[in-house]
């Protein structure tokens, strides 16, 4: 199921890159529906006794059901937004199944990505304003923002903790990256100024981070 999910990410890629709708509709929900099945595939054996999956499995299920909703933007945006950000919040919770340690390394990380979110929100936030944006989306935006550095923030924070080998926590960081920058661009992209090929980097930064988000929560959980 793992090289069916990789195959179908490819897939959506091209579709995007080449403006192939037909094909966009079939391979971008079908791209985590094969992600669901490697996760289940690899981790059956571990979900029922290692409760942390679960919530890994239902952000993927969030995240399936943002990306339908997304196959029509101008209808069922804030269905996918609201979507993803139960994604994230499974994501939030999986990563924080114990509080974190308050040391030198945790400032360090708070401080970094509570720049990403200030420099992100007060571009978009300021885009938003311009073209007098309703309040509720701009609430939304703002809700989503907080909800996106903190489960950026909390993947980044395994590399403290002890408990998360250091490659396996490299690895969920670097998935938690990819996802924060193709939300990030997809923002840029929808709320502020149209990106060469944006909308090609976000679908590659957003299916990379996924892939490196559930294979890290397998290392670390499912062997």
């Amino acid at each position: 199921m793992f090289y069916a999910a990789l195959i179908l990410a490819v897939c959506d890629w091209l579709a995007v890159w080449r403006k192939w709708q037909p094909l966009l509709y079939v391979a971008k929900p079908a791209t985590l529906l094969a992600l669901i099945g490697w996760f289940w595939q690899v981790g059956q054996g571990h979900i029922q006794g290692e409760s942390v999956l679960v919530w890994f499995g239902l952000a993927l299920l969030f995240s399936w059901l943002g990306d339908v909703a997304l196959l029509f933007p101008k209808r069922f945006f804030m269905a996918g937004l609201g979507a993803f950000l139960l994604a994230h919040l499974c994501y939030i919770i999986a990563f924080n199944q114990s509080l974190p340690v308050l040391q030198i390394g945790s400032l360090v990380l708070l401080a970094g990505v509570g720049i990403l979110f200030y420099l992100i929100r007060r571009r978009i936030m300021r885009s938003l304003a311009k073209r007098s944006s309703p309040a509720f989306l701009k609430t939304a935006v703002s809700i989503y923002s907080v909800v996106l550095s903190l489960m950026l923030l909390s993947a980044l924070l395994t590399l403290l903790r002890p408990d998360w080998p250091l490659a396996v926590a490299g690895l969920v960081s670097l998935g938690a990256g990819l996802f924060f920058c193709s939300d990030s661009l997809l923002a840029i992209d929808r709320f502020d100024s149209p990106l060469p090929n944006g909308q090609l980097f976000v679908h590659i930064t957003y299916h990379l981070g996924q892939f490196a988000l559930i294979g890290g929560a397998l290392l670390r959980y499912a062997r």
